[in-house]
């Protein structure tokens, strides 16, 4: 079966996802400098016209899946869209809004997490913000069943 490569990125909130999804921008958090190079690094392998969630941690639900426009950023910050500075920011096409989301438990009940043995969602779409710019990759029908979940 084939399967599809998931950019998922996590929010502390969802006034962040709202934020981004008004601006059509999303970029993440600034760590360490190792986990700073690592993130750039993986940056630069999501092209354009990749698929994306993202991920609102206190809802611990999905929303907002999105298209990348453009690569991340490197060396550009984000300070203007949210209250604090973000780093490898980029451009994306909203194919839903943040009023739908899809929770944890719905994801780990796809058919292909099935298919798998995965019980814990973050297996199948990690969420963790140490795997940003990390895709996950799902079988397509799974991603054609958020589509439909979420636009």
């Amino acid at each position: 079966m084939p399967s599809v490569s998931i950019y998922v990125f996590s929010s502390k909130s969802i006034t962040n996802i709202w934020a981004g999804f008004g601006a059509g921008t999303w970029a993440v958090g600034i760590g360490s400098e190792t986990t700073n190079k690592g993130k750039t690094t993986k940056a630069l392998k999501m092209p354009i016209g990749s698929f994306g969630l993202l991920y609102c941690e206190p809802w611990k639900a999905f929303t907002l899946p999105f298209v990348t426009c453009s690569i991340p950023e490197v060396g550009s910050y984000e300070e203007e869209i949210w209250a604090d500075r973000w780093m490898l920011p980029f451009k994306f096409k909203a194919l839903g809004t943040p009023r739908k989301t899809m929770s944890g438990s719905e994801i780990a009940g796809l058919s292909g997490a099935r298919e798998r043995g995965i019980t814990n969602y973050a297996n199948y779409l990690t969420v963790q913000g140490n795997f940003a710019f990390q895709a996950s990759s799902i079988e397509a029908s799974d991603w054609q069943t958020i589509l439909s979940r979420l636009i």
